[in-house]
């Protein structure tokens, strides 16, 4: 049996290289948030942590104008945000000269 729910785990790391390795240990993958200081680490952050939600120094995820959705095992694209209504339509392009 899967279980499915939020998991909330604090951790303090010596290493941006072992913060990203638990990071990414899983196959999960919906929300990250981290605490830094450093603009290198945040650069790092943003490029390397598999989550299809990240937020850096805040706890502001929730809102209605921006994409909610995981990567992996977490799920298959999003809602919410210009990002949801893709898969509804089908675009084309036409040119035409008469």
């Amino acid at each position: 049996m899967r279980q499915f729910g939020p998991v909330a785990v604090i951790n303090r790391f010596d290493t941006t290289d072992a913060a990203l390795q638990e990071a990414n240990r899983l196959a999960f993958g919906l929300a990250s948030y981290a605490f830094t200081t450093s603009s290198e680490t945040v650069t790092r952050l943003q490029n390397e942590v598999r989550a299809g939600m990240l937020t850096i120094n805040h706890l502001g995820l929730a809102l209605p104008e921006v994409p909610f959705g995981g990567i992996g095992d977490s799920g298959i694209g999003t809602e919410g945000g210009s990002d949801a209504i893709e898969a509804y339509l089908d675009t084309r392009f036409v040119s035409r000269m008469d």
